[in-house]
């Protein structure tokens, strides 16, 4: 009996082993984190109350992103240095850093200094970086929490919950909040604007009041990255069909006074705030865009796919040419390369679209280890940092690609069905992204503001999933198939009797 207790271990033993590494050999490593990661999703999603759930995902993303940042120390580089050390001078009360000519082109900037050096003052130059990082997972747990909420307008609750779920995991907003970028706080905002607008099922406002905040919020988000133009296209999109559609009266003055609502108070506050920013002395510049043409010159740079490069810095900025001058010479590169013809043009297109929404900008955060070569022990056994960087990356598309494929195949799934206006925003905002992004500049850490209203509308694919998939129907089916089963034992039992029966009676 023992023994045949203990075989029984051995063999189920032999067919786990077994089967975990088939698993591995045929699916890699990446694959099977991202699959043990979305069944975990499942049973949570599943098992957690409604009350309890918006806990688990505050608390999860936080914790998440914390750990993160208390393992990677990320060092201070490129634009972030600059931005860094411009809020240091700030909370010193010294303006001197907006006579760079880097302040002066691209003064729009400056509100995220005064944000970053408003911190400084807080903590002081030596906590400060620290603060802000853990500033920096506040504002993306909002940004988790956002997805929920938003996407629980229009979507089932386990859809909405696995959606936020899904971003909660996605490699690489984990890993940038280690990097002091105003996309954090930016796209905290934007969404939070959005939130006003679209919520219907938890925020009781009519609809003016709710423009006013939508205005303020996407304002704030614009003030500390530029990124608020998107939003507002897709928005005018947004109100034009809702003025277009029927209803009385009293309907289309409340969506017109709405519309007027979030575009005034967006254009007031950014109008002020620049105002307020000349007039501390702080940036004579406000929070204008002095060199408009830069992101088209790159954008359009062959070579080097439409991303930032040397050459084109050098070519623009090496010279040491007055503004007029160096903004003719920008004219005239930008009508060279638009002359590029259409294979180049459509090769172009190609690489930037790849680059943009589908590469990874996880060197951002961990490319001075990547750098450093070096190696790290597991039980034992040496790995190098640069087969953790291959699955990090894998592990990234894998999110990243499913989030795609879900939000195309709830679009297309469900095309034919009338859907909510309110889901014109996210469509549009992405669809203008992708228009735009194939002619200016283009880095994969720029996708960071499309990327939640991606995993929003992932909502829209786990519905039609759900509606195919529906667990009770599962377990309906799995029932019958053991009731059938259990039926034809007992047939087989009572057949077996009868023959046995027969045969006595034979015997006798």
């Amino acid at each position: 009996m023992i023994l045949r207790f203990i075989k029984r271990i051995l063999d189920a033993l032999f067919v786990v082993f077994f089967g975990v590494l088939c698993f591995f050999m045929v699916f890699r490593v990446p694959t099977a984190i991202f699959a043990a990661y979305i069944a975990l999703s499942l049973v949570l999603v599943y098992r957690i109350r409604s009350k309890g759930f918006v806990f688990f995902l505050a608390l999860g993303s936080f914790l998440i992103r914390f750990a993160y940042i208390s393992i990677v120390k990320t060092p201070l580089e490129s634009d972030f240095k600059l931005l860094y050390e411009a809020a240091v001078l700030f909370s010193q009360g010294d303006y001197s850093f907006s006579e760079l000519v880097y302040f002066r082109d691209w003064a729009y900037q400056t509100g995220f200094v005064i944000y970053q050096g408003l911190v400084v003052k807080l903590f002081g130059p030596d906590g400060s970086i620290w603060a802000l990082k853990i500033l920096n997972c506040l504002w993306n747990t909002g940004i988790t929490l956002l997805i929920y909420l938003i996407a629980g307008n229009f979507f089932k609750e386990r859809s909405s919950r696995l959606a936020s779920v899904l971003y909660m995991g996605f490699v690489f907003p984990i890993t940038f909040v280690s990097v002091l970028s105003n996309q954090h706080i930016s796209t905290f905002f934007i969404l939070l604007g959005l939130y006003f607008l679209m919520d219907q099922k938890l925020i009781r406002m009519k609809p003016l009041p709710r423009g006013l905040l939508a205005g303020l919020f996407i304002a704030l988000g614009n003030i500390m990255r530029p990124d608020a133009l998107l939003v507002m296209v897709s928005l005018a999109g947004y109100f034009l069909i809702l003025l277009l559609r029927p209803g009385n009266g009293k309907q289309r003055l409340e969506r017109l006074m709405q519309c007027l609502a979030v575009f005034l108070v967006y254009l007031a506050v950014n109008s002020l705030a620049s105002q307020a920013i000349i007039r501390s002395g702080v940036n004579t510049e406000g929070l204008r865009n002095n060199n408009f043409y830069w992101k088209f010159v790159v954008g359009l740079n062959y070579e080097h796919r439409g991303g930032y490069n040397e050459d084109d810095y050098l070519l623009i900025y090496g010279s040491g040419l007055t503004e007029e001058k160096r903004e003719e010479l920008e004219k005239q590169v930008i009508l060279e390369r638009l002359g590029m013809g259409p294979k180049k043009f459509a090769s172009l297109f190609m690489q930037k679209i790849q680059f943009f929404w589908c590469d990874s900008a996880l060197d951002w955060s961990y490319g001075h280890i990547l750098r450093a070569n070096k190696v790290f022990y597991l039980l034992s056994n040496p790995v190098k940092f640069s087969d953790v960087d291959a699955v990090l990356k894998d592990l990234n598309e894998l999110f990243i690609y499913t989030a795609m494929l879900l939000s195309l195949l709830g679009v297309f799934a469900r095309r034919k069905e009338e859907k909510d206006d309110r889901l014109a925003i996210p469509a549009a905002l992405l669809l203008i992204s992708f228009v735009v992004y194939l002619l200016i500049e283009v880095q994969p850490r720029y996708a960071y503001l499309q990327q939640p209203f991606l995993f929003i509308l992932s909502g829209m694919g786990l519905d039609f999933l759900s509606d195919r998939l529906d667990v009770s129907t599962l377990r309906m089916i799995w029932e019958k198939l053991k009731g059938k089963a259990g039926q034809e034992s007992i047939d087989y039992k009572g057949r077996k009797n009868d023959t046995i029966t027969r045969h006595k009676s034979m015997d006798n």
